[in-house]
């Protein structure tokens, strides 16, 4: 009904206004609002239960396991990586530096790789234990297990065959090595897995937080290894890719997609800014890290010879995938099983994806092992996905799939043998065949493993030396001696001050320190490619206080001078005496026993 106005006219005669009706505001309900979206939003539809105490059983037992058998690796047999020495002499210097500082961290390695280790590094004597070592890579190997084992339980697979198919994995020789001996690379893979996993629940509940969780984890596994991307972008595509299958409307695909990709985005933009505004390079975490500098001294590959390595490598490092590979794509074809389709693109880009960085020249590792146990983890997560697929056949095509994780184990051990690109595996597999020490031994690709003249080194200069930066070094070649000796502040490094007041340091050592450190690889260590004589204990005057076969410590007498200076910085240094970047390069050994100079009173 409309209102009314009597107000009087000009003339005194009332007259009837009539006003226009106002229209009223309907309100939509949130269930009319979400009645076309296809997804479950603001309820939590059915899942399974939670079972807290057997996921932490699971973590718990393969957090032991990897943990007592790195304690006999690394410990014991001395088959540890130089990389990993260098991550947690960093974390040891964010916490013990003088001063400490967080950009220790450097932008050698993705920030998190180091950072998330810090922890453990708090405590200098802790940190400088080799026991310390494979802690730092079995706690995310050990969440990886958690994650798988979730995944079945979705599937509904029996609990026998799932903690089966968790042993037979966690047994498997490329696992095994790289879930104890303390490398970086199940850091980044077990917050992939975390993502997989979310998408995984996504696609069985159709629950949006999962999308969000996986968002969050791509985000974290961004930062902690640059690889992860490729699975970013794959399960991005995959995501509208679902929903457009599966009849969602233009709006419910595009706020699904830009929710999901937005924190990865937005740490991206992060820390391209950081790279800007420090190094004045936006992409130098692409150009200039540890993963993505190109080894010039790499073999060069053909396209043939790409395809063969890549064979080589899905059949010594993940067999099972051979067998995956085609089941998923005929279950989403055949069967129009989206998501197995999609899990087959994955698995597929992840074969493909070590050839892919040859080509681009976006690796220091052309094909090496290492790279199978991605394909071997996503290979898993696609068998437990055809068991889900399977229906009653599901405990048939689990059986199989313990099988062939069964029958892998010792086929990759051989391979870890024979295998010509890789990094540890040929010394691990001496160490299990053997049972002795690898110290001195070397890596089919020339590598020498140990860590006696690091460690005895370090014991020297904890006995002698207690003045605070009074070691002029080169952390970038001598970080495995200022770790075992928990104290980098007896250091004056190139983090200190930055390279400025280093090189300053090199040029007049007398002024600033009493000794220095020096690799005798005068290749890559910037500090003896200025004295060499000293490096090889030969100068006249910087005399030799003591020497292992890999270093040598020598005293800096009052009044020291040189006779020249430094002009260049330490980039430019480097480029001309071809030093690598820190932890990309094994210190040069020889068969030489440590050596102190007996007539030499050290003092600090």
């Amino acid at each position: 009904m409309s209102a009314t106005d009597t107000t009087p006219t000009p003339a005194g005669e009332p007259h009837i206004v009539v006003q226009p009706e106002r229209p009223t505001r309907r309100v939509v309900t949130n269930a009319e609002r979400l009645s076309g979206v296809i997804q479950s939003v603001g309820r939590r539809p059915t899942d399974i239960p939670r079972q807290r105490w057997e996921s932490l059983g699971v973590f718990a037992f393969f957090l032991v396991a990897w943990t007592l058998f790195g304690h006999w690796l690394v410990v014991d047999k001395h088959v540890v990586g130089f990389e990993t020495l260098d991550r947690l002499n960093r974390a040891l210097m964010v916490w013990h530096n003088d001063p400490p500082k967080l950009s220790a961290l450097g932008f050698d390695y993705p920030p998190l790789a180091t950072l998330l280790v810090t922890p453990l590094t708090i405590f200098s004597d802790v940190a400088r234990s080799l026991a310390i070592i494979p802690i730092t890579s079995a706690v995310f190997a050990a969440g990886t297990m958690v994650v798988l084992n979730t995944m079945m339980r979705r599937a509904a697979v029996l609990a026998p065959l799932r903690y089966t198919v968790l042993v037979t994995l966690g047994a498997n020789p490329l696992v095994a090595l790289y879930a104890a001996g303390g490398a970086r690379h199940f850091l980044w893979l077990s917050l992939v897995v975390v993502a997989l996993g979310a998408l995984f629940a996504w696609y069985v509940t159709a629950d949006i937080r999962f999308v969000m969780i996986a968002g969050l984890a791509f985000s974290v596994a961004t930062l902690a290894g640059y690889s992860s991307l490729l699975w970013f972008v794959l399960s991005a595509v995959m995501i509208g890719a679902v929903l457009a299958r599966m009849g969602a409307d233009g709006t419910e695909i595009e706020g699904t997609t830009v929710g999901f990709a937005s924190p990865t985005i937005y740490v991206i933009a992060l820390w391209t800014a950081f790279n800007l505004l420090l190094l004045g390079n936006p992409f130098a975490w692409i150009t200039e890290s540890s993963d993505a500098i190109g080894n010039v001294n790499a073999e060069q590959f053909s396209i043939v010879g790409l395809l063969r390595w890549t064979g080589e490598l899905v059949l010594y490092g993940a067999p099972i995938a051979i067998v995956v590979l085609p089941a998923l794509f005929f279950a989403g074809m055949a069967r129009r099983n989206s998501f197995a389709l999609w899990l087959g693109v994955i698995l597929a880009f992840t074969v493909l994806a070590p050839a892919g960085a040859v080509v681009l020249n976006v690796t220091d590792s052309p094909m090496v092992m290492r790279n199978a146990l991605p394909i071997l983890v996503v290979s898993v997560i696609g068998a437990i996905w055809l068991a889900r697929s399977a229906g009653s056949s599901a405990t048939l095509v689990s059986a199989l799939l313990v099988v062939g994780l069964l029958l892998s184990i010792p086929w990759t051990f051989q391979g870890m043998k024979d295998y010509k690109y890789q990094n540890l595996e040929s010394t691990f597999a001496a160490a299990i065949s053997t049972g002795q020490s690898q110290e001195g031994a070397r890596t089919r690709s020339g590598q020498v493993v140990g860590v006696v003249d690091e460690q005895a080194m370090a014991s020297f200069i904890r006995a002698n030396v207690t003045r605070r930066g009074s070691i002029l070094t080169d952390n970038a070649q001598t970080y495995a001696v200022m770790l075992f000796t928990g104290r980098p502040d007896l250091f004056f490094d190139r983090v200190d001050q930055s390279d400025g007041p280093w090189l300053e340091a090199a040029a007049d050592p007398a002024d600033h320190v009493d000794y220095m450190l020096l690799s005798t690889d005068t290749a890559s260590d910037l500090l003896s490619s200025l004295y060499p004589e000293a490096a090889a204990g030969r100068h006249p005057s910087l005399t030799t206080i003591y020497t292992t076969a890999r270093y040598t410590l020598v005293g800096v007498p009052a009044g020291f001078t040189p006779g020249g200076t430094v002009t260049q910085d330490a980039s430019e240094i480097a480029d001309q005496s071809g030093a690598e970047e820190p932890g990309s390069e094994e210190p040069a050994t020889g068969d030489d026993a440590p050596t102190l100079v007996p007539e030499l009173e050290v003092t600090s």
